[in-house]
């Protein structure tokens, strides 16, 4: 579970640790226009965690899997069309729609697992900060050997890595016996 909150993380922050010279160098827009974007990603990170926050209760592992596939999926298709303004801009919004927001469904997920103590979420937050870490510095390294699209090509594949730390569970819930429903006189003497 933390390594999970560990990637959705971390796949996030290669992007979004370098979207300025991204947007600047590579999609061509001024630095003046790029606080613009970041308002509208932030705007896309709200719109997102209102969803994942009404979803995150009964549907945790669910949010998950949907967040890291369409997170490597935007990040994918920003890295392939980041030339290209209307595009470029509609996948980093998508990535700021799926990306952070999962937190809600990450903590629910470790505190079913650990409890709501002060420890476990002490851990959980090491584990997310962590992520912020290792995609800013593995996406900077990215870039100076492969160039500005390289973090976003980083970003998508820690989502694809995060996607395979949920498999196991997804196995569990999936070979886990379903109950049966009670018979008819059972059901009404309880």
């Amino acid at each position: 579970m933390l390594s999970t909150s560990t990637l959705i993380i971390g796949a996030t922050f290669s992007a979004f640790s370098y979207l300025n010279p991204i947007l600047t160098r590579v999609t061509g827009f001024g630095a003046a226009v790029v606080p613009l974007l970041l308002v509208a990603y932030g705007a896309a990170t709200v719109a997102g965690n209102t969803v994942v926050g009404r979803l995150a209760d009964r549907r945790t592992v669910g949010v998950q899997v949907a967040g890291l596939a369409l997170n490597a999926v935007f990040l994918a298709g920003f890295a392939l069309s980041a030339g290209e303004r209307v595009p470029a801009v509609l996948f980093m919004l998508g990535i700021g729609f799926v990306g952070v927001t999962m937190n809600p469904a990450m903590g629910v997920r470790v505190q079913r697992a650990g409890g709501t103590g002060p420890l476990v979420n002490t851990v959980h937050t090491s584990f997310i900060t962590l992520g912020v870490i290792i995609g800013s510095l593995v996406g900077g390294v990215a870039i100076d050997a492969f160039g500005l699209r390289a973090p976003l090509w980083l970003g998508a594949g820690l989502a694809v890595l995060g996607l395979a730390t949920l498999a196991p569970e997804r196995a569990r819930r999936r070979a886990a016996p379903v109950p049966e429903p009670e018979s008819g006189r059972a059901a009404l003497t309880a």
